[in-house]
């Protein structure tokens, strides 16, 4: 099977999720390279690390969740009197914040744009309904 170090030595953009802290050594980061270390709370390499290795971009998961996700998401479970969370609801709230991820040069959506975050809440809101762990009238 191909390693890590050899897909690393390969891969232009690199994606991890594996929940492995510390799984990206940096002597395998390439110049120019992009990686997403995006496990939560400790991510695959330190997007510093693999920058001062020579990425050209790098980042982690821990911002993306807590400043473009959180407030609208719970904004919306409260709204809906949820219970728990269900995946339909997780689901509307990532489609609502790739909808406000389609144009222009950023990666990620305007964390200060309130019409995100009044978008994820709508959609959270409907989807608890529809899921059946809203108990607001």
């Amino acid at each position: 099977g191909v390693t890590l170090e050899a897909l690393m030595q390969r891969a232009d953009i690199v994606i991890a999720t594996t929940g492995v802290r510390g799984l990206i050594k940096p002597q395998w980061v390439r110049k120019g390279q992009v990686i997403l270390a995006l496990s939560n709370p400790d991510p695959e390499i330190e997007p510093l690390i693999a920058r001062e290795q020579g990425a050209a971009l790098a980042a982690d998961g821990k911002g993306i969740n807590n400043v473009l996700a959180f407030p609208g998401l719970f904004k919306g479970a409260l709204a809906a009197r949820a219970r728990s969370f269900s995946d339909a609801m997780l689901m509307a709230a990532a489609n609502a914040i790739a909808g406000f991820a389609c144009c222009g040069d950023e990666l990620v959506p305007d964390p200060l744009d309130k019409r995100l975050h009044e978008a994820v809440s709508a959609a959270v809101r409907t989807a608890a309904a529809d899921s059946a762990v809203s108990t607001a009238g």
